[in-house]
């Protein structure tokens, strides 16, 4: 006694379901484990990951509908060999055309969101000049280049130097461009904090930069994330995003600390005379 067939509606159901599964565990997984970001430009990044997540599950789905309907609905049932023809033109200009038009797409979203990422910092961003060495970090703010209420006649600079045992902290203002200068004195090391969804690297002889504007208060875990020697594991350091006023005030205490009760920092009320 043959097999009775499933229906045709019902395979293609099946198949359908079957797929939509498995894409929705894939994007559970993804969103499990991809931060959403503490800056513009961190957003912006992840707004295309999630496109072109989307856009491979929707393709995924797709394709793998498509293969588990026709493993039952062409699935052998007798010796008789099935209908032969050769060629089908719509189906192949379909299988190149939609595939280079999803790519131009993502292509063309991919460098809107680079240039717009990769934009020169503002005349008014603040400047951190971020040192990487073997183990820790450097983080150097000019007096007169701190982006808003900065004093243009404040002279010289403050710094925050870490050890492999103690983990600096690099403090920003919430609210305000952000641009890091980074150097490296011996090896090359790279700066990566998870919250930006962003990874540059410190390089011998070569200054990187990168600016970014950070929207949430609190302190958000970072590290060297390049191999750089026996301790590069104890390269971290934290980033503390704090108001301005607060900010303000930190850089008032620290160029007193470092330069005298009579460093002249900036124009908000927190510098000394």
């Amino acid at each position: 006694m043959g097999r009775v067939p499933l229906p045709r509606r019902f395979r293609l159901f099946t198949a359908l379901i079957a797929s939509a599964l498995l894409a929705l565990l894939v994007t559970g997984t993804a969103s499990a484990i991809q931060p959403g970001g503490i800056t513009d430009e961190a957003r912006k990044m992840n707004d295309l990951f999630w496109i072109v997540t989307i856009a491979g599950l929707v393709v995924f789905v797709l394709v793998a509908a498509a293969l588990v309907y026709a493993l039952f609905r062409y699935r052998r049932t007798n010796d008789e060999l099935p209908p032969q023809f050769h060629g089908g033109g719509a189906i192949e200009m379909a299988m190149v055309g939609v595939p280079v038009l999803i790519v131009i797409g993502l292509f063309t979203i991919s460098m809107i969101t680079l240039v717009e990422i990769d934009d020169p910092a503002e005349d008014d961003a603040l400047t951190i000049e971020v040192t990487g060495f073997q183990f820790s970090w450097q983080f150097a703010y000019d007096l007169s280049d701190l982006g808003t209420n900065t004093d243009p006649n404040a002279e010289g600079t403050i710094a925050v130097i870490g050890t492999p045992a103690n983990d600096p902290v690099l403090y920003m203002p919430v609210d305000e461009p952000v641009e890091f200068k980074l150097i490296s004195n011996d090896v090359i090391h790279s700066f990566y904090v998870r919250d930006f969804l962003y990874k540059l690297d410190l390089i011998p002889g070569r200054e990187n930069k990168f600016t970014v504007t950070a929207r949430e208060l609190g302190d958000f875990q970072a590290q060297c994330a390049e191999l750089c020697g026996t301790d590069h594991a104890l390269m971290r350091f934290v980033v503390r995003v704090v108001e301005r006023d607060e900010f303000d005030a930190w850089v008032a205490d620290e160029a007193a600390r470092q330069l005298g009760e009579g460093a002249r920092v900036s124009t908000s009320g927190t510098q000394g005379d």
